[in-house]
């Protein structure tokens, strides 16, 4: 399959149930993690995780649906449509 880059919102609304799990799934996945950048909003009890990932659709789908079962958490993906070598320039 094709390997694509995705951006993936990770909102983790019960911070003492799912941190481990999700961080152990990061863990797991980091040869795909391009970027991660962590929001912890200790006054709403809650944290954003936001991450650009290197997969083919198959990982992608996989990777999201083990993270959207987590108890207390939400998962958004969106896959950039970048060809590469695109540079946008005229």
């Amino acid at each position: 399959m094709e390997i694509k880059r995705h951006v993936v919102t990770i909102i983790v609304d019960d911070i003492e149930t799912a941190f481990q799990p999700v961080s152990e799934m990061l863990h797991a996945n980091a040869e795909s993690i391009l970027l991660r950048v962590g929001y912890p909003m200790r006054d709403w009890g809650a944290s954003v995780i936001f991450l650009v990932m290197e997969a083919d659709t198959a990982q992608m789908g996989a990777f999201s649906g083990k993270l959207g079962m987590l108890r207390g958490v939400r998962v958004k993906t969106q896959t950039l449509k970048i060809e590469r070598g695109d540079t946008n320039e005229d």
